[in-house]
């Protein structure tokens, strides 16, 4: 009985501040118009050895915002840290929609992929599908058939999917948009790692931090060329190892 007055007061609460949450929810998202993503190519090879093919897609930290130029965002760390770990000759592309959702991504991104399948595809959606108010079960659903092209069109892949970050403490994030999209954010994320764990050679890479001034970007919204950094740090700890390991045959066999 408790719960269920819980439940309720906590629904009513939402629908008081519904229209105020909109608002600013609609300011932020127009205002993600028009942050610029990091400058230089969007694609590009790095390193030396076998060809690896990555791609990188997904909203605005695909695109590097937050960073000056492609070699410092998380995408341009993350090729580096897969050429050095793996001795591999990375062959990246990046293709990112700044404040697009994941149905975005899906429609506007993957039919322009090039059919060149990829060895390893980082994805990044889903707090743009928080902001824009979306269901979490809608969410559910375009993640899913995101994965699934995906997946169609790199059979063989590994695929990182970055987790959500938590929004709630981004210091430009104002109340009471911050609590709500604080919760709704955490139960995004349970949806993306539970979506994500229905696929093979798919991990969720999980981002938790402790919010500092010099972790953001000017902006107070995206990470700084320094939290892109241990952003990217994390993914290659999940994403080179289970490349690593297919290597070893290959490697294995050569040695022979």
């Amino acid at each position: 009985m408790i719960a269920l007055v819980r439940q309720l007061v906590g629904r009513l609460f939402v629908v008081c501040l519904f229209p105020v949450m909109l608002t600013q929810a609609f300011a932020l998202r127009r205002r993600a118009l028009h942050f610029a993503p990091a400058a230089g190519p969007l694609h590009g090879r790095l390193g030396l050895g076998a060809p690896l093919h990555f791609l990188a897609i997904g909203d605005s930290i695909i695109s590097g915002v937050g960073a000056r130029r492609v070699e410092r965002s998380t995408v341009g760390h993350l090729v580096r840290f897969m050429a050095g770990r793996l001795s591999r000759e990375i062959h990246w592309r990046t293709l990112g929609i700044i404040g697009a959702s994941a149905a975005r991504v899906r429609h506007r991104g993957v039919p322009t992929l090039p059919p060149q399948p990829y060895d390893a595809i980082v994805v990044s959606v889903g707090v743009n599908d928080v902001l824009r108010l979306e269901r979490s079960a809608s969410y559910r659903a375009h993640l899913v058939a995101l994965l699934t092209e995906l997946r169609a069109h790199s059979p063989h892949s590994v695929i990182a999917c970055i987790g959500l970050p938590p929004v709630d403490a981004f210091p430009k994030l104002r109340r009471p948009l911050r609590w709500i999209v604080g919760t709704r954010v955490r139960r995004f994320d349970a949806v993306a790692r539970d979506a994500v764990a229905g696929f093979s050679d798919a991990v969720h890479v999980p981002v938790h931090f402790t919010p500092r001034p010099e972790m953001f970007a000017d902006d107070g919204l995206h990470p700084s060329e320094t939290s892109q950094r241990k952003l990217a740090k994390l993914v290659a700890a999940a994403l080179t190892p289970r490349l690593a390991s297919r290597d070893e045959p290959w490697r294995q066999a050569a040695d022979d």
